[in-house]
């Protein structure tokens, strides 16, 4: 039995993988479609959807599966690892016969069956993969094909223990190590370039796509940006086909808001230990007291006029007193609560002291305007 093989480690490459097994079967292959994934970080709106679209859901986090790279992880102390190497059990999967393995950010173009009957002869000591572009003596990882095979897998396993495993920490820098660089008695294969196409604008790759674009068989998308997290409007042909993919697969708006509000990056799938500083282990002295140590009758004082305090006061000021007949002052010493009458004049009302009016009694307006007219030329006289 045959099959296309894709991994899964993140709900953000859900978008991808589902587009992807869409498309092979869009393409009528005659092959089974399998994924490898994590069932702990996948979401059960994007399992019933994977499930719809996937014969064969393989969970690697399966303990018969998985217990060999659990052990790298822990002899090598990087627990990461565990997921990283996923790609390893591609040559666990037995049950398969042959497989064409497919990163979830690649878009095929064609149908690909043929390759299978093409390398129908492939011995599993070998690998079959296209060059990758950034150094073309090393093949790029994305698209693989391969024969399951229980001792190759055991030598990978053996092979992923030492130190100098991976040139790049990664599953690529690893299956180069085995299959190419180190001399192990395996050996790459190498796939047209027109299998695992790396979308480019660099002006060097330019005339070479120009002349073997008609020829492309599958698009890989590599890079932190992919095609479904790109909001920008401008995207590259490429880019375009690959929403054109994913527009007519999912035509639901509730499928499709839940598809693309995925995060970006995988940061959050990770696991650390919390770590706590020691300074907050240690707790801090205080002088504050509790609150059943304080009674309300006991509130600070805070004003003078509020009587509170147990002392009297011993700032005291001298009251001046202001003589009736001579004018002279007299002082005396006394506390600030004694009260004092208010001093009255003695002297004549002014009215009197001029002459203005010889009757006592009150004012009449009826008087004649003349004595009324001379009272300023008579103060003015008494000035003089």
């Amino acid at each position: 039995m045959k099959a296309y093989v894709t991994l899964l480690t993140s709900e953000s490459y859900v978008p991808g993988a589902l587009t992807l097994a869409k498309t092979l079967k869009q393409l009528k292959t005659e092959n089974k479609l399998a994924v490898l994934l994590d069932l702990s970080l996948i979401s059960g709106h994007s399992m019933a959807l994977i499930n719809k679209a996937f014969d064969d859901v393989i969970q690697i986090n399966d303990q018969k599966l998985t217990a060999p790279l659990e052990k790298v992880a822990a002899k090598l102390g990087r627990e990461e690892l565990a997921v990283t190497y996923s790609k390893i059990l591609l040559w666990n999967l037995d049950k398969y016969d042959q497989i064409i393995y497919l990163d979830a950010d690649t878009l095929p173009l064609n149908n690909l069956d043929h390759l299978f009957d093409k390398y129908e002869s492939l011995p599993a000591t070998e690998i079959v993969a296209s060059p990758d572009i950034g150094w073309p003596d090393i093949f790029n990882s994305g698209v693989l094909i391969l024969k399951p095979s229980k001792p190759v897998f055991d030598k990978l396993i053996e092979h992923s223990e030492t130190q100098d495993a991976s040139f790049d920490g990664a599953d690529q820098g690893l299956l180069n190590e085995f299959f190419h660089l180190q001399d192990k008695g395996h050996s790459w294969k190498r796939l047209p370039f027109v299998y695992n196409v790396t979308p480019s604008a660099h002006y060097q790759y330019r005339p070479a796509l120009t002349r073997f674009f008609s020829e492309i068989n599958l698009v890989h998308f590599i890079g932190g940006q992919k095609p479904w997290q790109d909001k920008s409007a401008e995207k590259d042909p490429f880019q375009q086909l690959w929403w054109e993919k994913f527009n007519s697969f999912f035509t639901k708006e509730h499928d499709r808001i839940k598809l693309l509000s995925t995060l970006p990056s995988e940061g959050y799938n990770l696991k650390f230990t919390k770590l706590v500083n020691e300074w907050d282990k240690v707790k801090e002295e205080t002088h504050l007291p509790h609150l059943d140590e304080l009674s309300l009758g006991d509130a600070t004082k805070l004003f003078p006029w509020e009587h509170r305090e147990q002392f009297a006061p011993t700032r005291v000021f001298n009251k001046v007193d202001v003589a009736s007949e001579t004018g002279s002052v007299k002082s005396k010493k006394v506390a600030l609560e004694d009260p004092s009458p208010a001093s009255q004049s003695t002297t004549q009302p002014l009215n009197q002291k001029y002459d203005q009016f010889t009757n006592k009694t009150k004012f009449d307006p009826e008087r004649s305007l003349e004595e009324v007219s001379q009272i300023p030329l008579k103060m003015l006289s008494k000035k003089k």
